[in-house]
């Protein structure tokens, strides 16, 4: 038995896991001062066990804007700043809501630039960093969280990349949890 485990461990080369912190995923990672891409969504609801799929490209400035366009399956886009939040399908705007006017509004605009930029310092103030490894230059970190507002809809958020963030999954209290993946990154 012992010499099937020792021949079982020389043949599978030891993979090196780290846990990480803030302050480690900050090296890391990189949160460039604007990233445009590709993204795949998936909205899983839990009550109907469907899942509902959306794709399109993104951009954002770190601090000033973030740009979401869907493509498929109908084309809509969000802007978000730091004091509004504009949501758009063709010419006809939606929705168009001042930031600065209701505080929990400010707490998940916050939330959206800190989770899909990666920036790390803005997390830690909404979450606690449970667990993160990283993993021949892949890292993954779970966070649950902190503040009272992202309690209310949010049981934790799961966050893998390389140097930079690949895919966040926002698991929700009522089983329904949304995945999105990022490729076709530049900066």
């Amino acid at each position: 038995m012992n010499k099937l485990l020792l021949i079982c461990l020389t043949l599978f080369p030891l993979v090196v896991c780290a846990e990480l912190t803030y302050g480690e995923l900050e090296k890391i990672s990189t949160t460039p001062e604007q990233l445009k891409g590709h993204f795949e969504q998936e909205k899983y609801i839990s009550n109907l066990s469907v899942s509902l799929k959306s794709s399109g490209h993104f951009s954002y400035q770190r601090g000033q804007a973030l740009h979401w366009q869907t493509m498929v399956p109908i084309q809509h886009e969000l802007v978000m700043t730091r004091e509004s939040i504009i949501n758009r399908q063709g010419e006809n705007e939606l929705i168009h809501l001042d930031v600065s006017s209701n505080p929990a509004l400010q707490v998940i605009s916050e939330l959206f630039f800190s989770v899909l930029t990666a920036e790390w310092q803005g997390l830690e103030r909404f979450f606690k960093l449970s667990s993160g490894s990283n993993v021949n230059g892949q890292w993954v970190a779970e966070l649950l969280p902190i503040d009272t507002v992202i309690t209310q809809f949010s049981e934790r958020v799961t966050l893998q990349g390389d140097s930079l963030l690949r895919e966040v999954t926002i698991y929700e209290k009522s089983g329904d949890y949304t995945k999105i993946r990022f490729d076709d990154l530049s900066q």
